[in-house]
């Protein structure tokens, strides 16, 4: 779903000002900025759930952080890190009696940034939609040997399900998909709001190297888009 800059605008009530000055700045992706014509001639839009959690997540964080510390955070870039058995308890949106299935699924003993994304919304499906833990295996079976191509966090998990079997897909958030009308779409989650949302609760466990502050979890990237 998109929404009009006039409308975010008002919605989020920025100025045109601060919103190009934040995509200057690299806080808000070039990419998101997308021109169709209009009466007019041409007018700006935005992937809506994107743009108002970016907008929210700068809003709560500019006062804390600077405009280039704020870029780095909310960057897509994947940390070289490697998660063990043991980091993998440390993050609390992972299912515990999940990760042993997971593991053994994904036939894997250590796990890159990405792979923990894929798996933390994994979790998430599974609290949503109360899949059971053969829904689980099935998913990871067939996803893992897509894994070492995604190489970025630029993507989209997205569920779906056919005769009460659950599917999954990894697609570029820039690649339009038509997924077979046999099947329903469940939800879509992105994986760079995964992202956001580790590296700010997690930056003094993982050592992400962010500026630390006395306050609590910064928890809005965890916001799903959930489709009919």
């Amino acid at each position: 779903m998109l929404i009009s800059k006039k409308d975010l605008l008002k919605e989020t009530e920025i100025s045109y000002g601060q919103l190009y000055r934040w995509k200057r700045e690299g806080l808000i992706p070039e990419n998101w900025f997308i021109k169709q014509s209009s009466f007019t001639g041409q007018e700006t839009f935005f992937p809506k759930v994107k743009m108002l959690n970016r907008i929210q997540a700068i809003q709560q964080l500019k006062d804390k952080y600077s405009l280039e510390e704020l870029a780095r955070i909310l960057s897509p870039e994947v940390t070289e890190r490697l998660f063990t058995p043991s980091d993998l308890k440390i993050i609390e949106e992972l299912n515990d009696d999940l990760m042993p299935f997971i593991c053994t699924a994904l036939d894997r003993e250590n796990f890159r940034f990405i792979e923990l994304l894929i798996m933390l919304a994994i979790s998430n499906c599974r609290k949503e939609y109360e899949l059971k833990i053969n829904d689980i295996k099935n998913i990871c079976f067939g996803i893992k040997n897509h894994l070492d191509a995604v190489k970025h966090t630029d993507y989209l998990f997205t569920l779906m399900k056919m005769d009460n079997q659950y599917y999954a897909a990894i697609q570029s958030e820039q690649s339009e998909v038509y997924i077979d009308q046999r099947l329903t779409l469940v939800c879509q989650i992105h994986l760079n709001e995964l992202s956001a949302m580790v590296k700010l609760k997690y930056r003094k466990k993982f050592n992400f190297q962010f500026e630390a502050d006395d306050e609590g979890p910064f928890k809005t990237f965890s916001r799903k888009a959930v489709m009919a």
